[in-house]
């Protein structure tokens, strides 16, 4: 279902819609395969249900992989895995802003978004603040809204995600390390302010 271009609100509603979608789902399915009782989140914690459409659902499995390969990176699970990194918005902020701050886009570093805010919604759960998980898809939501869908509109939506990904191996990872170390070096800073 790739949205045209143009097209006004009423396309940008929708591609906001899609993207929701496919982040709760995302997160679900990660939660799902990764966590543990403590940490397995629900799709009432996420606020959707599950998707319906056989297009989301490979698109669902394509992120997944995407977000395999992010998960096996080491500077990146240093970050995750830091006890004094918290679920609050301007950890968000900071990271998501890194991850674009050179003012470029690709479906690695749209996926490394979904990535962390899977991993906020983590430590909001090992936490015990799980009613914050509903709040960092806000927060991630309104940072797609205001910053990256007009060009997953551009690439032709989200459908544009397989041929992406399409490329060798070893590129999509130099891509995703390029936002991951972004990210990093954002929150090491910012620790040591």
């Amino acid at each position: 279902m790739a949205s045209q271009a143009g097209g006004g609100n009423k396309g940008t509603a929708k591609d906001l819609e899609e993207t929701e979608n496919l982040l709760k789902d995302f997160i679900y399915q990660r939660s799902q395969r990764n966590g543990d009782g403590n940490t397995t989140v629900t799709r009432e914690q996420l606020g959707g249900g599950a998707p319906c459409d056989p297009i989301h659902k490979k698109l669902g499995k394509c992120l997944q992989k995407v977000g395999d390969e992010l998960d096996g990176n080491v500077k990146y699970k240093s970050l995750i895995n830091d006890p004094s990194l918290k679920p609050t918005k301007e950890t968000f902020i900071r990271v998501a802003t890194a991850v674009f701050s050179d003012g470029k886009f690709n479906w690695g570093r749209v996926v490394t978004l979904f990535c962390f805010a899977y991993h906020l919604v983590i430590k909001a759960l090992e936490n015990r603040v799980p009613d914050i998980i509903k709040t960092i898809i806000r927060w991630t939501m309104d940072y797609f809204q205001e910053h990256v869908i007009q060009w997953i509109r551009a690439q032709g939506g989200w459908e544009a995600v397989w041929s992406y990904f399409g490329t060798p191996t070893w590129q999509v990872v130099g891509v995703l390390l390029a936002g991951i170390l972004t990210g990093f070096l954002v929150v090491r800073q910012s620790k040591a302010q």
